[in-house]
């Protein structure tokens, strides 16, 4: 299982609203081959099934349930501090879904009774666990007939590329050096009766004077494939610092604190993604471990989005 350190960096992620593991490419939910996987399924579905998204997030496979007609249980699973998005929200209260949530609960001890699960779901989800203890955990909560679907990630796919990509764009040390200076001038901020008299300050125009050195280093390439579109992102954000001079302190130190969490935690939700890829010897094996515990007519699949690989679709039955 994927420890915490401070915050777990996908409930940062998931606080912000996101309704889908895209976040702001997907505002609206899933699209594309992630929705066209679910949809197809979701609509075969019994209008009263039970059906468990394991690593459900801000509750990213409701919404297709409810454009189905499905009327039975849904219950979210997620390790993360999880809601339901307003995306999800969309049109349930007409709707006769039960929803069921278990925000801050490992997969590896599901909450929820034997043989009482028609259908587990998953994108890019339940491979964030110890498989050895949450697939046990699946194969106990499902009927029997009753399935797992899930989509994984594949090591080689785009979203692993991005998120690879990504980590080696990002610079621990210059998002430190950021931080310093911002913290920096916050502080004479704190000091100085009006925002005309910052410029007297020297600590605060050597730290003004970092910040413009950082914002010519990453913000000046704005080419998709020669920028690095990490840090630009991060010193774009880092710059909206200086609309808040205005504000109070407790509001900048919160901008401040709030700017190297999420940059951090981004950074660390690249990485597990890219951990927990399955490549095509580690996807066989998973299929040998299933076949043990009792699985069968498991298969697993390569599904693609705009001619590249996007994830394995992985099926199989208690």
């Amino acid at each position: 299982m994927l420890q915490e350190n401070h915050m777990n960096p996908w409930s940062i992620f998931w606080r912000q609203g996101h309704s889908t593991t895209f976040g702001d490419y997907f505002k609206q939910g899933y699209e594309g081959a992630v929705a066209d996987w679910w949809q197809s399924r979701a609509d075969k579905l019994a209008v009263d099934a039970a059906v468990l998204e394991v690593g459900c997030g801000n509750c990213s496979l409701l919404p297709a349930l409810n454009r189905s007609g499905f009327s039975g249980r849904y219950i979210g699973l997620d390790l993360a501090s999880v809601e339901i998005s307003a995306v999800a929200k969309e049109g349930l209260a007409e709707s006769e879904i039960e929803v069921i949530l278990h925000p801050e609960t490992p997969a590896e001890n599901i909450p929820e009774a034997d043989a009482s699960i028609d259908v587990v779901a998953s994108v890019f989800g339940i491979e964030y666990s110890d498989l050895t203890k949450s697939l046990p955990e699946v194969l106990r909560v499902l009927k029997t007939g009753g399935r797992l679907t899930a989509l994984l990630h594949h090591a080689g796919s785009v979203v692993t590329a991005m998120s690879r990509r990504a980590m080696s764009e990002y610079d621990a040390d210059d998002l430190a050096a950021v931080i310093d200076c911002l913290t920096v001038i916050s502080t004479a901020r704190d000091k100085t009766p009006s925002l005309a008299d910052m410029k007297a300050n020297p600590e605060a125009e050597k730290a003004r004077t970092s910040i413009n050195a950082f914002a010519e280093k990453y913000l000046r390439d704005t080419n998709l494939e020669t920028a690095n579109a990490t840090m630009f992102e991060f010193m774009s954000n880092a710059l909206k610092f200086f609309k808040m001079m205005g504000s109070s302190s407790e509001e900048r130190r919160t901008f401040i604190s709030s700017l190297a969490d999420e940059h951090r935690a981004s950074h660390e939700r690249f990485r597990q993604m890219v951990a927990v890829a399955f490549d095509d010897d580690s996807i066989e094996r998973l299929k040998v471990k299933l076949g043990q515990l009792g699985f069968s007519a498991t298969s697993a699949n390569v599904i693609h989005t705009n001619n590249q690989i996007l994830a394995w679709e992985l099926c199989t039955e208690k």
